[in-house]
């Protein structure tokens, strides 16, 4: 397949052999929002068929702005008494993107321990899950986030401040109930019997408590302060009469409507010998810090001798038994005695004992209850040390992966535990519900960019100050089939002989897989349109001879298949060349090369010509020369051979009488060479050199000064005739020369015939390269007398038709230039 519309600009690129379609640059939609693509697919049949299709690809506007809330803080205020589900105010976050990734989730991350609350995640409402309770918590601190659905997804946080008001849902409560007293019945009236005590959770005027005696004293021997609560003798009393009141004490709010609760006080009239100290309360109800020192104090105590008793008597206290408080006998202050630990024991009931002085002794008993206050001594601690969790890496967004646990024996806020991950979340790929420690998905995973997370999770509790736990949480994200294997080279190249033995290891590919596993085995095969004599190791990628290489090249492509479901491939292409082997060494046209030279022969000169034969193709059969037995082993001679033609030049200038022997050797330029050596032989003989022996030594030298002397001769003669001619016909001569010592213009001005000869240095008067040319009446050298055409029997190279003396000469002329000119060739053939 190849994309015929380029690529889109280079934004998109092609995978040719299986068809994917990938990005290949940064796209922008606020750029370009779609692109049309054309895809063609063509086979590799003769001729090709094509086909095309159009893959419109459009630009998803991915989130660029974050959510914004409309204020950092909402207050919502709410009566403690609505129903569950009631709708107490709605938060709202706008988020500018367009479509989906604009649209907008809410929830709650933190501030609502008692899950007292739940937002709808797409309106933003909040509503109650439960009944609310003013004296348990009157205000929540919500903390609300809004998440768009961009990619990454981006988010914001608001406050949201939830105040409960109190309505009046609480009776007043007595204190130490029931009461009783002993009183004398000698006890003078308005003296002050006992002191009722009540309190009402409520707040305001729902809270204020008042007193009254509703029942019991029916002819009104008692009154009581309706705000303080004491009851005093508002009548003689006469234990003979009457020995037992059973008063009945109302407490009532201020609400409205009102809230009332009652209590019980038995008074006991005894005659004056009779009486115990009374306490001021039979029961004292205290908290006391579980870390308080030693000594602190935990409460007061107070007895008194019974009303009416007489003369008043000192009273000691006592404790009954209590090994972590103490009472000082005089004042009745209780302390510590005990470093207290609230986990261990949460309260205390102690028997406080009275007695008097008198003889014999009157002794009374009232209640300390303790309850032991939590301080944050405890950190929360985790159901596990370590939690362990996998998920697969194409599960969606959102999936639950872990729920870590842990408590605090700490109470109240102290023992209130929250949630958050600390350390190892990358790329923010996971989120935790702080209330309850359950951890999903909040990103898509790649298992091949991240295998493993190794999450580190905080439990902190809500007392000052906090105190934490942290555990870990291992992640494993499983693999998937989601990557093909991916060759290390696009393509793969090697050179082999064509007499490569049949298994003969050619070319390893190499592919890998980014998945684990079976996902990740690789299997190697070859396809190719034409049988080849190959094969691939199907776990290895080796590619091996199967069958006789023949020369020149195999193309085919290796694919590289995975083992995962469904199965994934790839391909790279492939090019095996085939060069031919190295059969035959270099042969020379003869095993010995001789020659003779003159010693005369100027340094440079060719001497002779070596020369061999190659019946290898290509390299192998390219051949280099070399002085001596082998490449590396030349010989001191001096000689040189051209690695290409094999001239041998001479390198010095040599005597008479030298001769030199010595080898040259033909290699060729196979990967194994191959070569083979002649022997040459040259002698420095002047008298041979002379006697005309040139065949295979210093005939050019000899040639050129034949050449040279007979062209002085041709000269001379030329003087001659011109100076016949002058005298013949009282010619004038005039030379002229331009250059080099060399005629180039003879002009003979006749008295009667005006003859005019121009270049004599033309090819054909015997001095250039057209030796033996003939004139014609179409030569530059040839003009007639007086313009006339010549007569076509006096053809002659010097024609003069002014006399017959030219004529005898001529002869002479043509003689002595032949056998110059046959020496000139014979020498320029020579040196050729």
């Amino acid at each position: 397949s190849t994309d015929t519309s380029g690529g889109a600009n280079g934004y998109f690129s092609l995978d040719t052999a299986l068809g994917n379609v990938m990005t290949a640059a940064i796209l922008n939609s606020s750029h370009v929002s779609n692109f049309s693509l054309i895809i063609e697919a063509k086979d590799e049949g003769t001729p090709p068929l094509v086909s095309t299709t159009t893959v419109n690809v459009v630009i998803a506007v991915q989130g660029n702005t974050k959510p914004a809330f409309a204020t950092s803080l909402y207050t919502f205020i709410v009566r403690e008494n609505v129903r569950s589900g009631s709708l107490i105010g709605s938060v709202v976050a706008h988020d500018r993107d367009p479509g989906a990734y604009g649209t907008v989730t809410y929830k709650i991350i933190s501030g609502d321990s008692s899950n007292s609350f739940v937002i709808d995640s797409n309106s933003g409402a909040v509503r109650t899950t439960k009944d609310l309770d003013y004296e348990t918590v009157s205000q929540y601190s919500l903390k609300i986030e809004a998440v768009d659905a961009g990619r990454p997804r981006k988010s914001a946080m608001t406050k949201v401040s939830i105040i409960v008001t109190d309505v009046n849902d609480n009776l007043p409560v007595f204190a130490g109930t029931p009461y009783s007293v002993t009183i004398s019945d000698q006890l003078p009236l308005g003296s002050s019997v006992l002191q009722v005590s009540a309190s009402d959770a409520d707040s305001g005027t729902n809270g204020d408590v008042t007193f009254s005696i509703t029942k019991g004293d029916t002819k009104n021997r008692f009154h009581i302060n309706d705000n303080t609560g004491v009851i005093t003798l508002a009548g003689s009393l006469d234990s003979t009469l009457q020995n037992v009141y059973l008063l009945t004490v109302e407490a009532s709010d201020g609400g409205a409507p009102r809230k009332s609760s009652t209590t019980i006080v038995s008074a006991t009239v005894v005659q004056p010998g009779k009486l115990k100290p009374v306490f001021d309360q039979s029961v004292y109800s205290v908290t006391v810090k579980e870390n308080s020192a030693l000594g602190a104090r935990v409460a007061k105590v107070n007895a008194r001798e019974s009303s009416g008793s007489g003369a008043p008597s000192v009273i000691r206290y006592s404790l009954a038994d209590s090994t972590y408080f103490s009472v000082d006998s005089n004042t009745g202050i209780v302390t510590v005695a005990r470093q207290l630990d609230r986990e261990t024991t949460d309260k205390f009931s102690i028997t406080v004992i009275a007695t008097d002085q008198r003889k014999p002794p009157q002794s009374s008993t009232a209640t300390l209850d303790v309850a032991v206050g939590d301080v944050n001594d405890n950190q929360p601690v985790f159901s596990n040390q370590v939690y362990t969790a996998s998920i697969r890496e194409d599960n969606r967004v959102g999936l639950s992966v872990a729920q870590v646990q842990a408590t605090d024996s700490d109470v109240g806020t102290n023992g209130r535990v929250t949630y958050s991950i600390v350390q190892g979340n990358v790329d923010n790929t996971f989120a935790i519900d702080s209330n309850t420690g359950l951890i999903s998905t909040v990103i898509e995973m790649d298992r091949e960019l991240t295998p493993k997370y190794v999450l580190r999770v905080a439990a902190v509790d809500q007392g000052s100050p906090s105190l934490r736990a942290v555990t870990t949480l291992t992640v494993t994200v499983l693999d998937v089939n989601d990557n093909a294997p991916v060759f290390a080279q696009p393509i793969y190249s090697a050179e082999v002989p064509e007499d490569a033995a049949i298994g003969a290891s050619l070319l390893t590919t190499t592919a890998t897989d980014d998945d684990v596993g079976s996902n990740a085995v690789v299997t190697y095969s070859i396809r190719s349109d034409e049988e080849i004599p190959l094969l691939i190791g199907t776990t290895t990628g080796l590619i091996v001879s199967a069958g006789v290489l023949s020369g020149g090249q195999y193309k085919f492509k290796v694919v590289a298949t995975d083992q995962g479901k469904p199965a994934l491939n790839s391909s790279s292409d492939v090019v095996i060349n085939v060069n031919t082997v190295n059969k035959h060494a270099p042969i020379f046209e003869t095993a010995l090369y001789e020659a003779t030279i003159h010693s005369s022969t100027s340094v440079g000169s060719v001497v002779l010509t070596v020369s061999a034969n190659d019946d290898d193709a290509g390299l192998n059969g390219r051949v280099r020369y070399f002085i001596g037995e082998s490449e590396n082993e030349t010989e001191s001679v001096p000689f040189s051979v051209s690695q290409t033609s094999g001239e041998v030049k001479l390198e010095r200038e040599l005597a008479n009488g030298e001769s030199y022997h010595f080898a040259v050797t033909a290699v060729d330029s196979g990967i194994v060479l191959l070569s083979a050596t002649a022997q040459v032989s040259i002698t420095v003989n002047d008298a041979e050199a002379i006697s005309g022996d040139q065949s295979k030594s210093g005939g050019l030298s000899i040639g050129l000064i034949v050449g040279v002397s007979i062209g002085a001769v041709v000269l001379i003669l030329l003087v001659v005739i011109v100076v016949v001619v002058a005298k013949k016909k009282a010619y004038a001569f005039k030379w002229r020369q331009d250059t080099d010592d060399v005629p180039t213009s003879v002009t003979f001005t006749p008295e009667e015939d005006n003859i005019a000869f121009t270049n004599p240095m033309y090819e054909s008067t015997g001095f250039g390269s057209g030796l033996g040319t003939r004139v014609t009446k179409n030569n530059p050298l040839y003009e007639s007398p007086l313009g006339e055409d010549p007569s076509p029997g006096k053809q002659n190279p010097i024609y003069c038709s002014t006399d017959d003396v030219l004529d005898r000469i001529q002869a002479e002329l043509d003689d002595s230039l032949a056998k110059g000119f046959e020496d000139l060739d014979a020498a320029a053939a020579e040196s050729n």
